[in-house]
Parts: C-alpha cells; structure tokens; sequence
C-alpha cells in the first residue's frame, strides 16, 4: 500500500498501519563470548588459527582437565544450532566490534550508540568508582518508549554504580543487630545488583525490569537480581533458563497489548566463573569431550536453546519475520581455564585487551522481511550501532551527535557500511583470563589493574594500528624489566593474529592512522577514575 493510499484511507487508518509494520526487536548479548566460539566463525578455524599463549596454557593443564585443540574444535562447532541457522538465514558481521574491550564501558556505548571515552570511561571503575558516569539523557531507548514499543531489560544492566545510599542503609542497619552478618543484610536487600533511580532501567525508558548492575549474577542462587524496583530474592533454578523465560513473558504480554516490543536479553552467560555446570541435559551434546569443553560449550548450547525457545515462540505468534534478531557479545572472550578454546581465535588477546582477540565480537542479524538469507558482510560495525540501526528500522528519528550509526542500509542489501575507521582508547591489562594466573605479578594483586598499560587502537578496512604505554618493571612475570611503549601496525586481512608486526614497513599508514587517533583525542575528556598519568601519555603519543 503506497502513502497516497494510506492518505485516501485516512490517517487513524494510516497510523495503524504503520504501528503494525513496526519491527520488534531482541538483543540477546553473551557475556565475555569469544568470536572463535561464534558456531558460524569456527567453520572457518583450523587449530593453527589458535593464540599460541592460550594453546600452551591449556597444555600445561592438570590432567583432568585437558582437551584438544580438535576436541574443542568439534564442541565449537555444534554447541550453538539455532544461531547457526539464524546466521543461514540472515546477516552474519564478520568484522563486529565492541564499544570497548570491557563490560561496563562496552554496555555504556551500546545503550548511548556513543563512545564511552565521551564520558571519561576508560576502564571499568570510571563508572564504578565515579560519581556519575553516564548522564541518563543519554541513553537511547526513551526515544523507541515514546514511539510506542514496549520495552524490556533483562539480565545484565551494569550501567552504572551500585545504589551505595541502600548500602549505607543496610550497614546502619546491621550494626542495630546480632542475628545476621553484614554479607546477609545487603545480600537481602540485593545490594549487590542494585542502581540508583537515576540510572535504572524503568527510569530511562524501559517498561519492564528483571536483573541486575553488576559484572555477575551467580549461575544458581543469586541474590542480586532485581524485579523492577524490588529485590528478587534468591533466584531458583538455573540463570540461563530464568531470564530466557522472562523473555518469552514479554513476548506473550507485548503481542496481547498489540504492541511492537524491544527486549535487550543479556544474560550472565559465559562470564566466569562456569561452576557449577549447568543442567545435565544442555551437556548432552559433549557426553564424549572433556570435562572442562562439556561445561563451557553445554553453558553455552543453553543460551542457544533458550533462542530456539524464542525464535518458536516468535513463530506461534506470527511475529518472526517481523522481528529483528540480534546476536552478539559484550566484548572478547575471558579465556581461561573455564573460558575455552578455540577463545578468540583466529585472534591473539583477550578481554581487557586492545588486541583484536579483546575488542572483535560476534554478531548476526536475523529479519526476514528484510535480509536475504545468507549474507556474510566484511564492513565495520560496532555494539555503538545497534540503538541508531534500531530507531532508524523504527522509522525513529536518530540524534544528532551519536558515535554509532543506522546499519540499516547495510542490512538492506547495501555494499558499503557506515564506518571507515573504529577507534579505542583505554586500559590495556592482562588481568583478565588465563593470564592473570600465569602473568600478572601477585605482589601488585592489591592494587588489580591500577599499574597495567594504557593503548589506542584504530581499526580501519584492513589496517590496525595499536599504541600501548610504557610497562613498569616487575608488573608482569615475564617481562622483570618492565617494556617501552611501542606502536604495532597489523594487516587483519593477512595476519589476524597480529604475529608479524609491520609498524617500520608502513610509516605511511602509521602516520595516518595516527593522526586518526590525534582528532579523536581532542574530543576527550580525562578519564573519571583512572590514573591522570596513564590517560596522559595515550594522549601525547598521539601528538603531531
């Protein structure tokens, strides 16, 4: 039906229509998920693509728990079944990245479609340890609530800051008892997962609310999950399956109100710990592989039942094909023992990194009204796009000022992404994954990452030119003199695994990339948190 059309109709006809055609859409986001576990990327992944550091961690394992890079190869490849097939049918991200190599900061930018940094987010405690991070005028979905989506958020916030006027409260009122410890008291009130009123979800246009702010909910029986304004107390069941079931709750409840729905579902999974295991019958799938693969991918084959349960349910209701199905990751994978191979591979780095393994992130889109099935796009894209490619789908009107931009025509069929370059700054760290057992010197434990590097990194078509800080003496085990700051330039087409760094054979490219990183910087604020110093030399290494 054209405009005219819908005009001769008459508008009250027209604005039905046009509610009608609204697409829905679920974000489901993984915690700390590695590209190389990506069912659609491990096809394409030989044990040669494996990051060497992680391949030799994994050997000096104790018996018990090794494996083979073949092994994990194998459980890669059948731990996510309906992603695959939502990957055969819709649009598969081959160069997706997150908004940062961290949590907090990459969830700040998906929900602004802005660059953390542009808050003075750098690194996680620039939120957690800050006053105020991120200004809630900020965050996008009020503008989708407005246009008449119902909305929901369910699973891992982690916006913001605790609620430490509830903490405070509960401390208070411990030291007026003796039955209970400090731990219990806030554990009840669930401090743990709290936010302040500024930054919750139900203040900042979402209708409905289930999870929490922090960087874990425990697999079974947390205690900090929040439903709306109110603590959940202590969750039954296995997380993976709550929040999935959520889930499916709105669905039921948006299409009986007649309403176009958004969900954001970022569930806990496979952010580690990964004990206990989950449920028996999601480790079926591995009976034969080893203990420490049968865990992580049977974790991980339970996120992926959980969207068959979805993706059935869109189809009872007749909504699939209207409904934009997003799947991704927060940032790269926290390899370790629990965290397994094939980890970020073809990739070096983990999360905490500005290694492509720390930064590059799985991501399919799925709409088949309007993807043609089994596309595969090579173009930049970023968790920074997701909310400007959701309002524009919306027929939402896109602020001016945002970092992120509409994929919409990429999805459509177009040949040319929105982006020529992505650009990073922040804590570089080995703290995270296996290398904070094997690297990280424990002397400095106490401090965590206050003395770890800063970098840069500038991504471009092919190109990724990183800059990362001086390294002090004795921080990391294997290097007891400490390290120069180096630049390091990097072909992704041929050598993903950043072995062969280039810098001396291309100053050309360097000096570009460079001065990329200088007009960037000059829109920076100081970091709320970090380390002055650290910030400072990310900022004179880029000087002309």
């Amino acid at each position: 039906m054209t405009k005219t059309k819908w005009i001769v109709g008459g508008l009250l006809i027209a604005g039905c229509i046009q509610a009608a055609e609204k697409p829905n859409f679920i974000i489901i986001m993984t915690d700390d998920m590695g590209v190389g576990q990506f069912a659609p990327m491990v096809e394409e992944l030989a044990e040669s693509d494996f990051d060497p550091k992680f391949v030799s961690y994994v050997k000096r394992l104790n018996q018990g728990d090794a494996y083979s890079g073949a092994e994990a190869l194998e459980a890669a490849r059948k731990a996510m079944p309906t992603i695959s097939r939502l990957a055969d049918e819709g649009l598969v991200f081959s160069r997706a990245f997150a908004a940062s190599a961290l949590c907090n900061p990459s969830r700040v930018g998906m929900a602004s479609g802005m660059h953390p940094n542009r808050f003075g987010i750098y690194r996680n405690k620039d939120i957690t340890d800050a006053p105020r991070a991120l200004p809630p005028e900020k965050i996008l979905m009020p503008h989708l609530k407005k246009a008449g989506y119902a909305t929901a958020h369910i699973g891992k916030w982690h916006l913001g800051k605790l609620d430490e006027e509830l903490g405070d409260r509960t401390r208070q009122a411990y030291k007026q008892q003796t039955e209970k410890t400090e731990r219990q008291m806030l554990d009840e009130v669930g401090y743990f997962g709290s936010v302040p009123a500024d930054l919750h979800p139900l203040n900042n246009g979402f209708d409905y609310y289930y999870g929490y702010n922090y960087h874990q909910s425990v697999f079974y029986d947390a205690w900090n999950v929040w439903d709306g304004f109110t603590p959940a107390g202590q969750q039954k069941g296995y997380n993976t399956e709550t929040f999935t079931q959520k889930t499916l709750d709105f669905i039921d409840t948006a299409t009986e109100q007649g309403k176009p729905f958004f969900v954001n579902l970022h569930v806990h999974a496979v952010h580690g710990p990964l004990f206990p295991n989950p449920p028996a019958r999601y480790m079926e799938p591995f009976a034969d592989a080893p203990e420490l693969l049968k865990n992580f991918y049977g974790h991980l084959y339970a996120v992926d039942e959980g969207i068959r349960r979805i993706v059935e349910k869109l189809e009872a209701k007749g909504q699939l094909d209207n409904t934009v199905i997003v799947f991704t990751s927060d940032n790269g994978g926290s390899v370790s023992r629990d965290n397994t191979l094939p980890g970020n591979a073809p990739h070096r780095g983990q999360k905490g990194q500005y290694t492509l393994g720390g930064i590059r992130v799985p991501m399919v889109v799925h709409w088949p009204a309007r993807i043609k099935a089994g596309r595969q796009t090579d173009e930049l894209a970023s968790l920074l796009d997701l909310m400007p490619t959701a309002l524009d789908a919306a027929g939402v009107a896109v602020p001016d000022g945002l970092d992120g931009r509409s994929l919409l025509p990429l999805i459509e069929g177009a040949k040319k992404g929105p982006h020529d370059q992505l650009i990073w700054f922040g804590l570089h760290s080995r703290f995270w994954g296996f290398e904070a057992e094997t690297v990280h010197n424990r002397q400095f434990l106490p401090l965590m990452t206050s003395k770890d590097p800063g970098a840069w990194l500038v991504v471009t078509d092919d190109w990724a030119l990183r800059f990362t800080s001086d390294i002090e003496p004795h921080h990391y085990r294997d290097m007891p003199m400490g390290g120069p700051a180096v630049f390091e330039l990097y072909s992704m087409n041929k050598d993903p695994g950043e072995r062969n760094n280039v810098a001396d054979k291309h100053r050309p490219q360097v000096n570009e990339l460079r001065d990329r990183a200088y007009r960037y910087s000059l829109e920076l604020p100081p970091p709320n948190y970090w380390e002055r110093a650290k910030w400072m030399e990310l900022i004179y290494s880029v000087q002309p």
